[in-house]
Parts: C-alpha cells; sequence; structure tokens
C-alpha cells in the first residue's frame, strides 16, 4: 500500500485530501522466452532431362538454397536454419512434392544442433509426396543432441509404386572432442512411408534420458545416456538408412559389403522393395564417413554440402 497526499486549489480555497491508500502498480512479468519458428514449401517438376524448381515458399527462420548443378540433372536444395540450431519450442516444417519424373537431392548446409531445453521440446515435421517415377534423396547433415537437448520429430512420405526414396538420418550424442556426455534430454523420431496408398514402413524411436535416474549406463549415475547394452553399448552416434524402390532389395549385398569396411557396427535387411540399414559408432567422424561409403555404394552421389 502507498500514502499520498493530494492537495486541490479552487475558488473555496484549498482542500487537502489524505493520506489515502491506491494499488501498487501491476507487477510486470517477463514475456515470453522468443522462439524461432520457419517453414519451406517446394515443388520440382520434370524439364526434359532435367528438374526444374516450380514453387518455392519460405516463411521464419528456415530458408533454402539451391546451388548450381553443372555435373548432373538432379538439383540439389540446401536447407539453412538462420535460426543456429533447435532448442524447446522452437518449430520448423519441410515440404518437398516431385510431380511425375521429378528428382530432386534434399540437404542441409550444417550439422543441426539441438541445445539445452529451458523448457518444451523443438518440433521438426517433414512432408515428402513423389509421383509417379520421381526420385527423392532426404540427405540432411548431422543432428547433435546437447545435454538437456529436447526435441521431436516426425517424417511422412507419399510415394507412387514406381517412384524411389532414400532417406538417411544420423545422430550424435554430443560432441567427443569438446568431451560432452548426454545424460539428460530426449529425442523422439517417427517415420511413415506410404506407397501406392499403403503403410510400407513405420518407425518409432525414442531416446528420453531422466536426468533424475541413478543407474549407471542410464544418464544421472555418472555414466553416460548410451553406456548400457540396450541404448548403443557406449556408442555416441548411430544412423538410419532406408531406400524404397523398385530395385531396393538387390542392393542388399552391396551396403552389407560397403559396411564390412566401415567402423561400425551395423545391419542391413532387405524386403519388399525396401532396403533399411541400420549404424552404431563411437563417434561422428567414425559414422559420417562410413554413411558417405554407404550412401554412394548403394544410393546415390552424396550432395554438394557434404564436402564443404
Amino acid at each position: 500500500m502507498y500514502a499520498v497526499v493530494s492537495r486541490f486549489e479552487g475558488a473555496a480555497g484549498s482542500v487537502e485530501c489524505g493520506p489515502a491508500s491506491i494499488t501498487p502498480p501491476e507487477i510486470i512479468t517477463p514475456s515470453k522466452l522468443e522462439r524461432a519458428e520457419g517453414t519451406v514449401r517446394l515443388r520440382f517438376a520434370a524439364d526434359g532431362e532435367r528438374s526444374r524448381l516450380d514453387r518455392c515458399y519460405q516463411r521464419g527462420s528456415m530458408k533454402a538454397r539451391f546451388p548450381r548443378q553443372h555435373d548432373t540433372p538432379v538439383p540439389e536444395a540446401v536447407l539453412l536454419n538462420t535460426a543456429g540450431g533447435i532448442t524447446g519450442g522452437d518449430r520448423f516444417s519441410v515440404t518437398a512434392e516431385l510431380d511425375a519424373g521429378a528428382a530432386l537431392t534434399l540437404t542441409s548446409q550444417a550439422a543441426e544442433r539441438v541445445y539445452r531445453s529451458s523448457g518444451g521440446e523443438g518440433h521438426v515435421d517433414v512432408s515428402l509426396t513423389l509421383g509417379s517415377g520421381s526420385k527423392l534423396a532426404w540427405l540432411p547433415q548431422e543432428t547433435i543432441l546437447f545435454d538437456g537437448g529436447r526435441v521431436t520429430r516426425t517424417l511422412d512420405a507419399v510415394m507412387e509404386t514406381d517412384a524411389a526414396l532414400v532417406l538417411c538420418e544420423s545422430v550424435i550424442l554430443g560432441r567427443a572432442a569438446h568431451g560432452e556426455t548426454v545424460r539428460e534430454g530426449l529425442l523422439r523420431d517417427r517415420w511413415r512411408v506410404r506407397r501406392g496408398g499403403k503403410l510400407v514402413y513405420a518407425d518409432n524411436l525414442t531416446l528420453d534420458f531422466p536426468e533424475t535416474l541413478d543407474f549407471p549406463g542410464l544418464g544421472g549415475g555418472g555414466g553416460a545416456a548410451t553406456d548400457g547394452a540396450a541404448t548403443l553399448a557406449g556408442g555416441r552416434a548411430f544412423a538410419s538408412l532406408l531406400i524404397v524402390a523398385p530395385s531396393a532389395e538387390g542392393l542388399v549385398d552391396a551396403a552389407r559389403a560397403a559396411l564390412d569396411t566401415c567402423p561400425v557396427t551395423s545391419g542391413a535387411s532387405a524386403w519388399d522393395g525396401m532396403l533399411a540399414v541400420r549404424l552404431v559408432a563411437a563417434d561422428g567422424m567414425a559414422l559420417r564417413t562410413s554413411i558417405m561409403t554407404l550412401v554412394m555404394a548403394t544410393a546415390t552421389r552424396l550432395p554438394r554440402a557434404w564436402s564443404i
């Protein structure tokens, strides 16, 4: 409460009123932390032997760039997150549509970083649509999950039966060179692929490292969150590669031969026009070189951004 004295001057003289009580000023609370949002929507069409950009929409912190390609008819779209990373509350979405016979490689400018969250989760949603005879490769560079980072990602692909799709996502749990260890955090990944109107592939991954756990190997107990046999057996990096195409099953031998030369623990399976590969590595560099070997042996050329 505040005491005030007011003085009024008038024809009848001066009058003092007080003490009086007034309500204190409203307490001003800090505004909500600023969060990043970004959207990219692309559409490509076939133009003779090449493919061309037909439509591009971009908003917020997500951008797309299209480097010139002189040695391939397949265009590249490079995604940039100008926010510099992902943290709790951020929302990004990417949509790519390919008309019949079109081709596209989608990648990212650099490794994506998921920083410690002060509340909530970051969200990344990817939607891919492939017309008849089209070819699309989704090959972003690594995602680095920092201690305390929280992110949920979804990838939905709808394709015709004669289209070809390559998906590859890789995750690094902290940077070994900086001595970083993920003891608490969350990563949710959900993939859904529909071919010819039918669901042909569904994959859910959840890595939840509660800081309150006190069991070695599960976070919070002095060891890294992946030390346990059921949680990467001490590996710090992992990846999934999926090829959905009429010729995908015939690539399994080439995939296994390539993996035999790589410093990773891995497995490859093929069925119903699909090839699925899982990789676990001790660090990000071993994983990256293995992915490059695997992709070049089975799927497609690597995006130019991977060599910069």
